[in-house]
């Protein structure tokens, strides 16, 4: 699980980090990644409605771009609901969590 933080990174700093994932090999060991929604605005990063999406899309794309290149295979969920995000979904860090591909569905043992 990660997400991306109230800091608003750039595409190309949240490129490096999943990077560094990669050649630490830790993407090749993982069964699945599950992405909060990024956060788009803060107080003193203020956008409109067509910037948050753009700023979202783009997110996801690096995300997409930075796992894939060093694990085609694993599934990649992503714009879900815990994090810094409104609603906010509690998660069970270091619990199971099972991703049904086929049924687009994701539990996760609490």
């Amino acid at each position: 699980m990660l997400e991306t933080s109230e800091e608003i990174p750039t595409a190309e700093y949240v490129f490096r980090v999943m990077r560094a994932l990669g050649e630490r090999r830790i993407l090749e060991h993982v069964q699945g990644v599950l992405v909060g929604r990024p956060k788009a605005w803060e107080f003193d990063k203020q956008r409109t409605r067509d910037e948050k999406e753009a700023y979202r899309t783009t997110q996801r794309d690096t995300i997409l771009k930075a796992v894939r290149t060093y694990n085609e295979d694993i599934p990649i969920v992503q714009n879900l609901n815990f994090g810094h995000t409104d609603p906010q979904i509690p998660m069970p860090y270091g619990n199971r969590v099972r991703i049904d591909v086929q049924g687009k569905k994701v539990w996760a043992d609490f």
